[in-house]
């Protein structure tokens, strides 16, 4: 499949996922559209991927997900060594695959999460049509996002949270 098919098939599940949402189509769920948008969209990368690759990348983006979700205060000694384990497993898929394989899954892990937050914002309530347009927008500028944008975005709130912390002198 081509990038515009991708696209087109991305955007096609995400219109669908909110005009759900929205009780346009009538009451219904819209969660397993929106489930079905999120895959979509992180399917979708600016990159052709080989399959290998592909693979690579969605095993690093699930492990970046469990060390983030062992890595939360509490839970002792066993917590920590799951987390010290996991985070020698992403090393290693790190050396095999390389830099530029950890920071497309990086990045796709950071948009499958700002997605996620994103329709949750509407999932209790029906939306309205300036609230589509909003989400829509936000949806494709977000899919736009590239990992040097991503990298710079980090950095500046870095250095704010560090220029907010420095006492006054």
């Amino acid at each position: 499949m081509s990038g515009d098919d991708d696209t087109t098939a991305a955007e096609a599940s995400l219109r669908r996922a909110v005009e759900q949402l929205c009780g346009e189509d009538g009451p219904g769920d819209g969660g397993e559209a929106a489930q079905e948008a999120v895959q979509a969209f992180a399917d979708g990368s600016g990159k052709a991927w080989t399959p290998e690759q592909e693979t690579q990348i969605r095993a690093m983006v699930d492990q970046i997900r469990k060390l983030r979700d062992l890595n939360r205060p509490g839970g002792g000694w066993w917590r920590r060594r799951r987390e010290w384990r996991a985070r020698g497993r992403l090393v290693n898929m790190m050396m095999a695959g390389g830099p530029e394989l950890l920071n497309e899954a990086e990045l796709r892990h950071w948009k499958n999460h700002a997605l996620v937050e994103l329709m949750l914002k509407f999932m209790d309530t029906a939306m309205k049509q300036d609230e589509t347009v909003e989400t829509l927008a936000r949806i494709e500028a977000l899919n736009a996002v590239t990992y040097v944008d991503y990298q710079r975005a980090k950095k500046a709130l870095a250095d704010r949270g560090q220029k907010r912390a420095e006492p006054i002198r």
